[in-house]
């Protein structure tokens, strides 16, 4: 991203052809106004109240007839009769496209989302994603959410299998970027260390190198030449680690802040907290939203209000982002109100997104971003 009107990698939905120049200056002014305070103060912004701040001299008369004329052409709206204006879906979205202008993250949001990611044991996906909702939620003081990588598409490396009993034993999968996922077997009869050896051997020379969705569906043919007493083994292995994939799958979305949101005064009323707790619970409606427009896409997302197509969704905005971890990929970001401050959720959902791609790089250690 650059300094600057507008935010590089930013993509909309159904207001993504606009363009600086269909607001005069003048109307530019006053819904940037209209837009910031509403976001700072949640309250609607009057002819008054603007005419008295340092950079405006329009008179009400003349800011009451620019309002009218940005109501009329639905970029901003007077909830009552007597009150202000606040910005609409249109008038968000042309805030973000054509007037925002691109923050550095501050040193100290930096660190606090570093921080939380560097402690955890680098090899276990399951606390990295909720490290790093939690990092985009005391950062941001929304809901962060992460999807996790689809475990299909990484890479495999190698297989262990250890003895823990005399018919128990513990399978330990390794996939690049030093992910490990585990998971203890019941025997039906004891094996001894040697043939668990050997089935890890044979596995590992078979399999090393291709995506964990290859290796299952070529299971079968790269077994041709195994002897029958070992491929019995084998195959008892094999559908383990798909197992662990699917178990993972089923744990796609992680979350946290919801409390975030419930405390804004958008929500205020009892029937609305219980309205909005029940969408965030929805684990379905949050993948959705999340994997949706990001497949092809690079860049930070933003999503406004009626611009999700799921009505439970379009009281929220959401900022998002790829990510990637050695060769998986996955979707992260925060999710909030539509007052919500833009310019720095997409420097920190942005950095959070680099700074995880840098921890687990495919071709260096890992070195966090300073």
């Amino acid at each position: 991203m650059e300094d600057g009107r507008g935010v590089d990698g930013l993509h909309g939905h159904q207001y993504s052809l606009m363009n600086e120049h269909e607001l005069s200056d003048r109307e530019q002014h006053v819904l940037e106004a209209v837009v910031r305070n509403y976001i700072l103060s949640a309250s609607p912004t009057g002819s008054r109240f603007l005419s008295k701040q340092p950079d405006f001299d329009f008179s009400p008369a003349t800011i009451r007839n620019i309002m009218g004329d940005l109501e009329d052409r639905d970029f901003i709206a007077q909830p009552h009769t007597s009150a202000g204006r606040i910005p609409t879906d249109r008038g968000y979205r042309y805030y973000v496209e054509c007037m925002m202008k691109s923050i550095e993250l501050p040193g100290e949001v930096k660190n606090q989302i570093k921080d939380l990611l560097v402690k955890v044991e680098p090899s276990d996906l399951h606390l990295l994603m909720e490290a790093t909702s939690k990092a985009l939620s005391r950062a941001t003081h929304q809901m962060g959410i992460i999807l996790a990588p689809k475990l299909g598409l990484g890479v495999f490396r190698n297989v262990h299998i250890y003895p823990l009993e005399s018919q128990r034993v513990l399978l330990h999968l390794t996939i690049d970027s030093g992910f490990v996922k585990t998971m203890v077997l019941e025997l039906k009869t004891e094996v001894s260390p040697d043939r668990l050896e050997r089935a890890c051997q044979v596995i590992n020379e078979r399999f090393f190198g291709m995506t964990l969705s290859e290796m299952l569906k070529k299971e079968d043919s790269f077994f041709d030449t195994v002897e029958p007493y070992e491929l019995g083994l084998i195959r008892l292995f094999v559908p383990s680690i798909k197992k662990l994939i699917e178990a993972e799958q089923n744990d796609a979305v992680y979350t946290e802040g919801e409390t975030n949101i419930v405390m804004q005064p958008e929500f205020a009323s009892h029937d609305q907290v219980s309205a909005v707790i029940e969408i965030l619970e929805e684990k379905r409606l949050l993948l959705h939203l999340f994997e949706k427009e990001q497949v092809n896409k690079s860049g930070v997302i933003i999503s406004i209000g009626g611009e999700n197509s799921d009505g439970q969704l379009q009281s929220f905005s959401v900022v998002k982002t790829k990510y990637q971890v050695g060769h998986l990929e996955g979707t992260l970001g925060v999710m909030g109100p539509k007052r919500m401050p833009y310019p720095f959720l997409v420097s920190a959902v942005d950095y959070t997104a680099k700074l995880l791609g840098e921890m687990y790089s495919r071709t260096s250690p890992p070195t966090p971003l300073r």
